[in-house]
């Protein structure tokens, strides 16, 4: 029984001793089948020298690029700050521009403006003037009629005369000194016609000094004399200022006899001087 027992126990000590390798290489390939990577590819040193000289020369590109840039970004920057400063300078040299061409039209339009006042001026002097004295002339001629024997036909042209006169007058207070200047034209051939015979001529009231049935207000249009008679060879009372204020009260030929508003002195002065 005893020895039964023995090989008994000897042979399950062998198995144990057999087993336990066993389960440890069966670990071992357990392990080894769960941790199993991809396989490495093994880069020998050629291809390692190959690979870091095709980065170092793209990294070379990439900073010789790099500088490229940079240098034309700079080159940029400088034309673009050139053509602010030129943009700048354009803007001033305009804005100077278009100061004196706004100072050259305020003195146009100042020079026009004057130029304009100038002729109204002379134009209202001229027709001002001509009329007042075609009414003075037509008023002596009228009224040499008014001394003389009419018949009736010469009668009613002489009221016709005076009718025009008249008119003429209101025309002329109006200012409207064309129409005065021919009513009054009107007036005067009218009383001219009328034929009182060779000795009764009424010609040559213009020879003679004529005054205005109504005086007028003008102003010196320049600096001129104001004389003691109707010509040039009269003596000089006194100089006259541009703008001095006459009142005009008759006339004879181109000169018109003048008193002054402030000191009612009278003298004459050339037709072309007033206004």
């Amino acid at each position: 029984m005893l020895e039964k027992t023995s090989i008994s126990g000897s042979k399950g000590m062998r198995v144990q001793y057999m087993t336990r390798p066993v389960a440890g290489l069966l670990a071992l390939l357990f392990f080894s089948s769960c941790t199993v990577e991809k396989p490495v590819t093994v880069v020998n040193d050629s291809q390692v020298h190959k690979i870091e000289k095709i980065e170092k020369k793209n990294t070379v590109v990439d900073d010789s690029r790099l500088r490229q840039l940079e240098k034309q970004n700079a080159e940029l920057n400088c034309k673009l700050a050139e053509q602010k400063l030129l943009s700048k300078k354009l803007q001033q040299t305009l804005l100077i521009k278009h100061k004196e061409t706004d100072a050259c039209r305020q003195v146009k339009e100042k020079l026009i403006k004057e130029l304009s006042q100038s002729k109204a001026k002379l134009a209202t002097r001229g027709s001002k003037l001509e009329a007042a004295t075609l009414i003075a002339e037509a008023t002596a001629v009228i009224s040499t009629l008014a001394q003389k024997p009419l018949k009736p036909p010469q009668k009613i042209i002489r009221e016709k005369a005076l009718e025009n006169l008249k008119k003429s007058k209101h025309e002329l207070a109006e200012g409207n000194y064309e129409n005065a200047a021919y009513l009054s034209r009107e007036a005067m051939a009218q009383a001219k016609g009328i034929d009182l015979g060779k000795n009764n001529s009424t010609a040559g009231p213009a020879e003679e000094e004529i005054f205005f049935s109504t005086p007028l207000q003008m102003k010196l249009f320049t600096t001129g004399n104001l004389r003691k008679g109707p010509s040039i060879k009269a003596g000089i009372k006194k100089i006259l200022q541009e703008g001095t204020s006459v009142i005009a009260v008759g006339h004879k030929h181109n000169w018109v006899k003048v008193k002054l508003a402030d000191t009612d002195e009278t003298g004459w002065v050339h037709l072309s001087l007033l206004y």
